[in-house]
């Protein structure tokens, strides 16, 4: 913190500065190797992009009903909160098919 005062800079400017300049100019790093060749692009069948997209909105509605279920009941609507509890188990049900049938597509 010395060094910064007397520097007329603050700690993490010093810092800085210093690490720079113990960086050795670009002209003396070694080479670096080059990079792995690109992956082939994989384009789902139409079939498998729909049901993801199917299945990204069964996720989303999850989410919702989780965040529904729980202001029902921290706010003390008990029966309400049963419902959308009994409500999330279909929709995790729901999944659990659209990852069979995803499995099956790809058969």
């Amino acid at each position: 913190m010395a060094a910064a005062a007397s520097a007329e800079t603050s700690v993490s400017g010093f810092a800085r500065v210093a690490i720079i300049r113990a960086i050795p100019e670009g002209a003396s790093l070694p080479a670096l190797p080059p990079s792995p060749p690109r992956r082939r692009a994989f384009l789902p069948d139409a079939d498998v992009a729909a049901l993801s997209r199917l299945m990204s909105a069964v996720n989303r509605l999850n989410g919702a009903a989780v965040q529904l279920s729980k202001g029902l009941r921290e706010a003390g609507h008990v029966p309400e909160h049963a419902a959308m509890e009994s409500a999330i188990r279909d929709i995790r049900d729901l999944k659990i098919e659209g990852v069979r049938l995803f499995q099956r597509l790809q058969e």
